[in-house]
């Protein structure tokens, strides 16, 4: 038993005495020991309790998103720092650092759904087509489609039942084959109709891209602009478990925005990107203290945030008040 299998094992098991102990001996194995393992926890979290607001007289302002990190933990957390010393934090959501920013001037969303156009060159694909034709409200379709299927249908059961397998199926139906193409090209010059049909796919995670220039009044948003640059660095990477052997997922974040009722809700969301242009006026401009001292400041910086919903939306989520 490797030693992932072993670390499924405590995670899935809750506290399952057989699944742990199989699991603890399956660490030593390969020259792996749980000392070798525990050696190197996660760091404290820097950006635990604070909450960066820019700019200063944000509420002056009346709209706002807001973003807070929360930490990721395995459901079996406790079981493997209990029986291997191999600390990845607690099984509860952690709410790290936050950030408060003005809701940029550009603000959009999309619901994008997949969809893809299936080929079904062949005589008997023609009656699929009408009865598609007839789902989207054609009627005049309906009756020879219905019949027409029924035939069809008849075919693919007995290619099935004699055991041809989905090929043997295929042919049955006179479903297309590029050799039969080429003939067609070659002997004729003509092509068979394809017959294109609309296969509903899937739903795509969102993503989001927030876009701002920041043109701190003073040293303080200075210092808070800063401050969130390396907070949302910070959260959107992961971190060394036992000493180097794996990954602790990143963070992911909680956005809200203060009046969302004209707006849209957002996903639980993961950090994909963090893009920061220094010099966004297109020059080199810093900043100092009224008095001239203090380290130099840049006069405007431009931060864009990318973040991917961890969930879909559907029609369930939409009727139980996800706006």
């Amino acid at each position: 038993m490797g030693v992932l299998s072993s670390l499924a094992q405590l995670a899935l098991s809750r506290g399952g005495t057989i699944a742990v102990a199989a699991g603890v001996a399956a660490l030593g194995v390969g020259g792996l020991t749980l000392a070798t393992l525990a050696n190197g926890g996660l760091k404290p979290d820097k950006f635990s309790g604070t909450n960066s607001t820019f700019p200063d007289d944000l509420a002056n302002l009346d709209h706002w998103m807001s973003f807070t990190a929360v930490q990721t933990n395995g459901l079996g957390a406790d079981v493997l720092k209990k029986y291997t010393g191999i600390e990845i934090g607690s099984n509860f959501k952690t709410p790290g650092g936050s950030a408060v920013l003005p809701i940029p001037s550009n603000l959009s969303t999309d619901y994008k759904l997949q969809y893809s156009d299936s080929d079904m060159s062949a005589a008997a694909a023609q009656t699929l087509k009408m009865g598609d034709r007839a789902l989207y409200g054609n009627q005049g379709d309906m009756n020879t489609a219905a019949a027409a299927g029924g035939a069809m249908l008849g075919v693919a059961a007995q290619a099935a039942i004699a055991g041809t397998g989905a090929g043997g199926v295929a042919t049955a139906l006179g479903l297309n084959a590029d050799a039969g193409a080429a003939a067609l090209k070659v002997g004729a010059g003509i092509a068979l109709n394809p017959n294109k049909i609309v296969l509903f796919t899937g739903v795509p995670f969102r993503e989001h891209t927030f876009s701002w220039k920041l043109s701190p009044k003073n040293r303080n948003e200075s210092d808070t602009i800063n401050s969130m640059i390396r907070m949302f660095r910070y959260y959107s990477h992961p971190e060394y478990v036992a000493g180097g052997l794996f990954f602790k997922y990143p963070e992911f974040f909680q956005i809200r925005f203060n009046y969302p009722e004209y707006l849209f809700d957002l996903r639980p969301s993961v950090c994909t990107d963090v893009k920061v242009n220094y010099h966004s006026q297109g020059y080199a401009g810093y900043v100092r203290d009224k008095n001239g001292g203090g380290i130099p400041a840049p006069v405007e910086i431009e931060l864009s945030l990318s973040f991917k919903e961890t969930e879909i939306i559907t029609k369930n989520s939409l009727d139980s008040g996800f706006n």
